[in-house]
């Protein structure tokens, strides 16, 4: 039996991508949010060669083939001078299309470092939660 105090019983976690930064734009997984009232995204960045940049960006498409950009929807750009750093966005699923996907765009001279991006999708309305891993409860 589920309840609150379980959150992968309530909170869908889906991969977005992880990479290594380079100067090119990379296209992360889409994921069906059928179901999901809420989202966040989350992004993780540390970028690490001289001048590196690190942009993400929130796609939808009713097809999980054609994207299209979120108007707004944009993390605040990561950069070596400013260290690793975490960002979130709320998205209210009613207002997208069934399928999002973050985008990932490195650039910089000497483009290094790591980049993750992740959904929660949350107070899911007919089914129960189905995790693709196994949940550990300790």
């Amino acid at each position: 039996m589920s309840n609150i105090h379980t959150p992968a019983d309530h909170v869908l976690t889906k991969h977005s991508f992880s990479l290594a930064i380079t100067a090119a734009a990379v296209n992360g997984t889409g994921v069906d949010t059928r179901g999901f009232e809420e989202a966040k995204a989350i992004y993780y960045a540390a970028p690490s060669g001289a001048g590196t940049t690190s942009d993400c960006k929130l796609q939808e498409s009713d097809d999980n083939s054609t994207f299209a950009d979120v108007t707004g929807a944009t993390f605040t750009q990561v950069t070596t001078a400013g260290g690793a750093k975490m960002n979130t966005m709320n998205i209210n699923l009613s207002k997208r299309k069934r399928y999002v996907r973050l985008v990932h765009t490195g650039a910089g001279g000497s483009a290094a470092g790591q980049a993750y991006g992740l959904f929660e999708l949350y107070n899911p309305r007919n089914a129960a939660v189905a995790q693709d891993v196994t949940p550990v409860t300790v």
